[in-house]
């Protein structure tokens, strides 16, 4: 039961009126998705992914060699899944009165992202998150720095249009929103596509989430145990506990091996994530941005699109200038 489709362009196989989820959380990247992701989780009514960033639609069939040659993009192969059925595993544990989907936020930059979630299943649910792009950039290079994995040693390194910040997805590019997003406005109804912005979310999380329950069809009265900012970016103070408590960790790793299948469950405590996030906060330093560097990547890079967007959506924009 396969289709074969052209490799390259559009290279993909497998008939796909098979089940799929009803909704994606497609972006952007350093725009509180890890945090929307682990609210959707809490609701009885929504069954998420036990993976995030499962990252099916963007790599689908790609090998391990594909992903190689792509700048940047094998930190997200570890976790991806390419194959269809291995796809539908993630969501044996939804019941018949849930919805159910998940969050990738390579699906916004992926091109061919769009067409697949359509072929797949074409009265997806979408949903988008943005921040001012020239912060979203910031943060990204401050949890790349958080990380040690900066792209370069300088982030005014940004402005050098041949460099690895414009080659790399989740860099310059993931910024351009209004170029992402729009290819899923040529594909999908308007009313099939929620977009919020990140001041929004940050400020008013329960109405957010409540429109969000609106939209997937959901109980709108549930309230989340905690509303926690997750994965945070910033200059790690001492390496020392940070390899202690980090996301990567000794004390995750070890309570990985001794919890077992409770690891999960542990893991998504409101109470133990909200802990954890204290502590880890307090061990990152979080340095502003050069406010020129900002002017410019607002003003000469991504003006235009942030304009565009603006129209797209209908979103008051005013605020990021």
């Amino acid at each position: 039961m396969q289709a074969t489709k052209a490799k390259d362009n559009q290279l993909y196989t497998q008939k796909s009126h098979e089940w799929m989820p009803d909704f994606l959380v497609i972006g952007a990247g350093k725009c509180g998705t890890t945090s929307l992701d682990n609210y959707l989780k809490q609701h009885p009514e929504i069954y998420i992914s036990p993976v995030k960033e499962p990252n099916f639609f963007g790599y689908e069939m790609l090998s391990e060699a594909d992903l190689a040659a792509r700048p940047g993009e094998q930190w997200h192969y570890r976790q991806s899944v390419t194959n269809l059925e291995d796809y539908q595993t993630l969501f044996d544990g939804a019941t018949s009165e849930q919805v159910s989907g998940e969050t990738s936020n390579t699906y916004l930059y992926h091109q061919m992202a769009p067409e697949r979630i359509r072929y797949h299943n074409p009265n997806m649910k979408l949903i988008a998150i943005f921040r001012q792009p020239a912060e979203r950039l910031w943060s990204r290079y401050m949890h790349l720095a958080r990380e040690n994995r900066l792209p370069t040693r300088h982030f005014s390194d940004c402005l050098d249009q041949s460099s690895i910040w414009w080659k790399r997805n989740d860099l310059i590019r993931e910024g351009f929103y209004y170029k992402n997003l729009s290819r899923y406005y040529q594909l999908f109804g308007a009313d099939q596509i929620k977009v919020y912005l990140f001041d929004e979310f940050k400020a008013n999380g329960p109405e957010v989430l409540k429109d969000i329950y609106a939209f997937l069809g959901v109980d709108t009265d549930f309230q989340v145990d905690k509303l926690v900012a997750l994965n945070q970016s910033g200059i790690v103070k001492n390496k020392s506990l940070d390899g202690l408590i980090g996301n990567h960790g000794l004390l995750p790793k070890l309570s990985k091996r001794v919890f077992g299948k409770y690891y999960q469950e542990l893991k998504e405590s409101p109470q133990l994530q909200s802990l954890l996030v204290k502590l880890r906060k307090r061990n990152l330093e979080k340095p502003a941005m050069d406010p020129e560097i900002k002017q410019i990547l607002t003003r000469d890079i991504y003006g235009e699109d942030i304009q565009n967007l603006q129209k797209l959506t209908g979103k008051n924009l005013s605020h990021w200038w």
